[in-house]
């Protein structure tokens, strides 16, 4: 059977008192350690999650802006087509009121053109049926000497043209 001893009894004590003293000494400083380590990294968790946190509300801030900026740069776009549009129009309704104007001063131009042309022509024609009166009026040359002035007439009509 098991018997009790002083021997037992002083290995027992001494090994609590051991047990203590590593408790003490090793135990102890090593699970402060351990707890300090985790409080570390516990804490260091809490830094990453609140800057993740505050990261994805600036990547949403930016999402936003970027949405604005393009919603802007739509309307800009939008804004800029109108204005160029409107412009085009204006280029356009200017230059068909010049081309107007062109074409109507170009016309009567033309009809002044034709006016002087006319005048002259009839000056030049009424100018050679008075000379060619005065030569037959101042002359009695007969029928003759009509047949010589009617071909001169003639001669210098076709002279003319030529």
């Amino acid at each position: 059977m098991l018997r009790i001893d002083f021997n037992l009894i002083f290995t027992v004590i001494n090994i609590l008192i051991l047990f203590g003293g590593l408790w003490f000494v090793l135990f102890k400083p090593v699970r402060k350690i351990l707890d300090e380590r985790q409080a570390e990294a516990d804490r260091e968790y809490e830094e990453a999650k609140a800057k993740q946190a505050e990261a994805d509300e600036s990547k949403e801030k930016y999402d936003a802006s970027l949405v604005e900026l393009e919603q802007s740069k739509a309307q800009t776009m939008t804004e800029a087509r109108r204005k160029a549009e409107d412009e085009y129009q204006r280029i356009i309704d200017h230059a068909e009121v010049q081309a107007k104007d062109i074409t109507d001063r170009a016309a009567i131009e033309a009809e002044n053109q034709k006016k002087k042309i006319m005048k002259s022509a009839e000056e030049e024609i009424a100018d050679m049926v008075v000379a060619a009166a005065g030569k037959v009026a101042g002359s009695a040359g007969g029928a003759e000497f009509d047949r010589a002035l009617y071909d001169e007439f003639l001669s210098k009509q076709t002279g003319d043209n030529s």
